[in-house]
């Protein structure tokens, strides 16, 4: 084999080997991809190409843009729910500690309540002076017909 032919052989498969990983280094962006159009909304991405058709590369773009949005938004309710939960349980108890004053034996309601029936039974039960009970009615009743008669 002559000194020119190998020279050719060699060159020709050093064209190769740079082919073969250029190729490799560029599949990803070659090898065609369909993303739903859902996902890239998600993902608030570009997506390059033949849109929904894009590339691989573009997909595992997209993919970890939408993972990372997600736990974002995850992060965010998460925050948003801890604030609001411990809001609406500062306001539980602030209603507890209302409710305990207001309907406790030293509260408005245990004071005055016992206070209102008592003074209600008591005005029942207790004659004031010109007040007549049903037998005295009847019995003035009776008296007023026997004068008349």
């Amino acid at each position: 084999m002559s000194k020119r032919t190998q020279t050719i052989i060699v060159s020709i498969l050093i064209l190769g080997l740079a082919a073969l990983f250029g190729c490799a280094s560029f599949q990803d962006v070659i090898i065609p991809c369909w993303v739903p159009p859902a996902s890239v909304d998600y993902a608030d991405a570009n997506a390059t190409s033949f849109f929904p058709w894009t590339t691989i590369f573009d997909a595992r773009r997209i993919s970890m843009k939408m993972d990372f949005v997600h736990r974002l938004n995850r992060l965010q309710d998460d925050l948003e729910y801890g604030f609001l939960k411990g809001l609406n349980a500062f306001h539980i108890e602030a209603a507890e500690e209302l409710q305990a004053a207001v309907f406790s034996p030293e509260g408005p309601i245990g004071l005055l309540l016992p206070t209102i029936m008592g003074t209600g039974i008591g005005a029942l039960l207790i004659k004031r002076p010109g007040d007549k009970s049903k037998k005295e009615i009847e019995l003035e009743a009776n008296n007023k017909e026997i004068k008349d008669a």
